[in-house]
């Protein structure tokens, strides 16, 4: 393969795809296959590697407990770079790339269509028009109800919202907090008694 074509990007401006590409496959994939895929050169991609910290840690997997941060505090509109301390050893980029992969979107901006689908049935259906809006969590779903001043109706058929299995992990997980911080930060989209019940339930099944 002629060199041109295989170092098309050298000098090339980094893309947050390539960082993220970069970051992902660093520890699982060989130098030289990276370097040909993002047609740059070897010494390149090392240096790089070196920047963001590729060379000094092992690719982790994800815990469902990170995962579960995310897709609460991402989904809120939460910017990811105040998301690395909850996420020790996590870059902004990788905190993009597995958001991304879980299919969840910035609570920060939401599209057209979206807020149409909100406006329409949040009154009548609650929290749960989330289930009509890929990507959207129901913490993200009642921040922007809230912040357009949508109320759920009381003769709404939308009744009690189970607790998820991700939800019951979480709150397994922070037993040492109390309910008030429980509530605060993992699930503010609870209230207190909820979360008071939920802990009372999971006591019980110990």
């Amino acid at each position: 393969m002629d060199d041109t074509v295989r170092y098309r990007n050298h000098r090339g401006r980094w893309t947050i795809s390539d960082l993220n590409f970069l970051e992902n496959n660093y520890a699982t994939t060989p130098i030289a296959e990276i370097a040909v895929r993002l047609g740059r050169t070897s010494g390149a991609i090392a240096l790089m590697a070196d920047k963001l910290g590729c060379r000094r840690k092992k690719n982790v997997p994800w815990t469902d407990a990170e995962m579960a941060i995310i897709r609460n505090y991402y989904a809120q509109g939460i910017e990811a770079g105040s998301l690395t301390p909850l996420l020790p050893g996590r870059s902004v980029n990788a905190i993009f790339s597995m958001a991304e992969t879980l299919g969840v979107q910035s609570g920060r901006f939401w599209r057209e269509e979206e807020l149409d689908i909100l406006k329409a049935d949040y009154s009548r259906r609650g929290t749960s028009v989330a289930e009509h809006l890929p990507g959207r969590s129901v913490v993200a779903v009642k921040i922007m109800a809230r912040r357009l001043r949508l109320t759920k109706s009381h003769s709404s058929e939308v009744g009690f919202r189970p607790w998820s299995d991700e939800e019951w992990m979480l709150l397994e997980r922070n037993m040492r907090l109390s309910v008030a911080e429980q509530q605060a930060t993992l699930f503010p989209d609870r209230t207190k008694r909820a979360v008071e019940k939920a802990r009372g339930r999971l006591k019980k099944k110990k």
